[in-house]
């Protein structure tokens, strides 16, 4: 036998070794447990965009007074246009005398604290439900240079704001809460306190509603409807 078999008979036998000790050390290895699932960590997501307008408040719903109405030149007066200001709602008619002698009274309160209280007077007038309609009422408004303006009622409208007379005048506060009512032309001074008190945020008592409570000074439309 020659040396250079001699060598590889050697060389095989080591590398034969090597195999079954590695083979023997792996398999005596005790295996890892497996786990019987496979438990992702949940990642991190985005929260999901915010809807447009879902971070605004709600705002709350206006339960104050409030009414529409057409005015003398075809537009449309309503009064919660008129939320953060002081009002005064003045339901009248051409025909109706005491309501004639009331009138330059709330001509001067308006010319007075409109600019400097921001004082607004809203004038209805009840010549559709009684009298000649609009054709008195544009002439009579400008006889008596009435400075505010002017809404045309309708039934629905009186009835809905509970006027069972004229005068009636409102006094209606910036939030939209009657403070006041007056019905009837009352006595001289009357409108003025009143709207001295609504400026200056002082709650009144409501005069009578009912036309039999002021005789002589107010003229009955519930029975003319």
């Amino acid at each position: 036998m020659n040396v250079r078999l001699l060598v590889l008979r050697v060389l095989g036998a080591a590398i034969a070794a090597g195999l079954i000790a590695t083979a023997y050390f792996n398999y005596m290895r005790p295996e890892e447990p497996k786990p019987l699932f496979r438990i992702d960590k949940p990642h991190p997501q985005a929260s999901p965009p915010a809807k447009q307008g879902s971070n605004r408040q709600t705002v709350p719903q206006d339960q104050g007074l409030n009414f529409s109405a057409p005015t003398l030149d075809g537009k449309n007066i309503r009064l919660s246009s008129y939320r953060g200001h002081p009002v005064i709602v003045d339901f009248w008619a051409t025909w109706c005398g005491p309501c004639r002698r009331q009138i330059p009274e709330l001509i001067s309160l308006y010319r007075k604290y409109n600019r400097s209280r921001g004082l607004v007077i809203i004038g209805v007038s009840c010549d559709l439900i009684q009298g000649d309609g609009v054709k008195a009422v544009a002439p009579f408004v400008e006889e008596f240079q009435i400075n505010y303006p002017i809404a045309l009622a309708d039934e629905q409208l009186v009835d809905k704001m509970g006027v069972e007379a004229i005068p009636t005048t409102l006094f209606v506060s910036p939030k939209g809460e009657l403070v006041s009512r007056i019905v009837g032309a009352g006595h001289a001074g009357e409108i003025s306190a009143s709207t001295r008190a609504l400026l200056d945020g002082v709650r009144e008592p409501a005069s009578p509603s009912k036309p039999t409570d002021i005789n002589g000074h107010v003229v009955d439309i519930s029975v003319i409807r």
